[in-house]
C-alpha cells in the first residue's frame, strides 16, 4: 500500500514539473506580437511647407515594446494648373490638370499626385440647310433633277456642319409625236395640209418636266378653173 502510494505521490510531482516548464513557453510565445506598419500622416508646418511625417519601428525596446522612428519630408512647392485644348470624336475638349494630393514615393520622397478632368462641349449645329434643285435635260434628250439636301451632321474641330447628299433622277426623253396630214377636197380645189412637231420645249418649273411641242404646218393647193376642167395648178 505504500508502494503504491509513493509512485503516485512520484508521478504527480513530475506532471507538475512538465506544467511548470511549459507554462512559461507558452506565456513567452503568446507575448510575440507582429511588427507594427509603418505610419504616416500629413502635415502643413507654419512655413507653409506642405509634408508628410512618417513613423516606422527600427526594433524592440530593452524594456519591452517597440523602438519607433519619425521623419518628416516635404513636398516641393505646388505647380501651377496646367490646362491642354483637345479634341475628342471632333468635339472640342479642354483638359485641366490639378495638384490633388501628395504621396510617398518609392525613395521615400514627398511628391504630388495630380488629378486630371476633361470637358467636351457639344457644339451647336446652324439650322439646316435648305434642299437646292436643279433641272435640266440632257443631250440625249432625258429629263433630269438634281437634288443636294443636308443628310446628317458631323463635328469637326469643334464645329458641327451638314453632310450633303446628291440625288439625281431622270426620266426617259420626251416622245416625238408623228407628223398629221390632212386632204379638203371641193369640185376645184384640193388642199393637203401638213403638221409636224417642230420644236421642244421642256417645262423645268415643275418636277414634271412636262414636254411642250411646237408645231409647224404647211399646206399645198391645186385648183382648176371649172369643175370639168381637166387641168389643175398650184393656187
Amino acid at each position: 500500500m505504500k508502494s503504491f502510494r509513493a509512485v503516485s505521490l512520484a508521478a504527480a510531482v513530475a506532471v507538475a514539473a512538465l506544467a511548470a516548464v511549459a507554462a512559461p513557453a507558452a506565456t513567452a510565445a503568446s507575448s510575440v506580437s507582429p511588427v507594427p506598419t509603418p505610419k504616416t500622416m500629413k502635415i502643413t508646418k507654419k512655413s507653409g511647407e506642405e509634408c508628410i511625417s512618417k513613423w516606422y519601428v527600427t526594433g524592440k525596446a530593452s524594456g519591452g515594446g517597440w523602438e519607433w522612428k519619425d521623419e518628416t519630408k516635404c513636398c516641393p512647392p505646388r505647380m501651377a494648373t496646367k490646362t491642354m485644348t483637345t479634341y475628342v470624336e471632333g468635339k472640342k475638349c479642354l483638359s485641366t490638370w490639378t495638384v490633388c494630393d501628395r504621396e510617398l514615393n518609392a525613395a521615400g520622397n514627398c511628391v504630388w499626385k495630380w488629378c486630371d478632368k476633361t470637358d467636351c462641349a457639344t457644339p451647336v449645329c446652324p439650322p439646316k440647310p435648305a434642299e437646292m434643285k436643279k433641272r435640266y435635260t440632257k443631250k440625249d434628250g432625258r429629263r433630269c433633277v438634281s437634288r443636294w439636301f443636308a443628310c446628317g451632321t458631323q463635328i469637326k474641330g469643334g464645329v458641327c456642319t451638314y453632310k450633303g447628299c446628291d440625288v439625281v433622277t431622270c426620266k426617259a426623253a420626251c416622245v416625238k409625236p408623228a407628223p398629221k396630214t390632212m386632204t379638203t377636197r371641193t369640185p376645184t380645189k384640193v388642199c393637203v395640209s401638213h403638221w409636224w412637231a417642230a420644236k421642244l420645249n421642256v417645262d423645268q418649273s415643275t418636277d414634271g418636266q412636262d414636254c411642250n411641242w411646237v408645231w409647224a404646218d404647211k399646206e399645198e393647193c391645186t385648183c382648176k378653173p371649172a369643175d370639168k376642167s381637166p387641168v389643175w395648178k398650184k393656187c
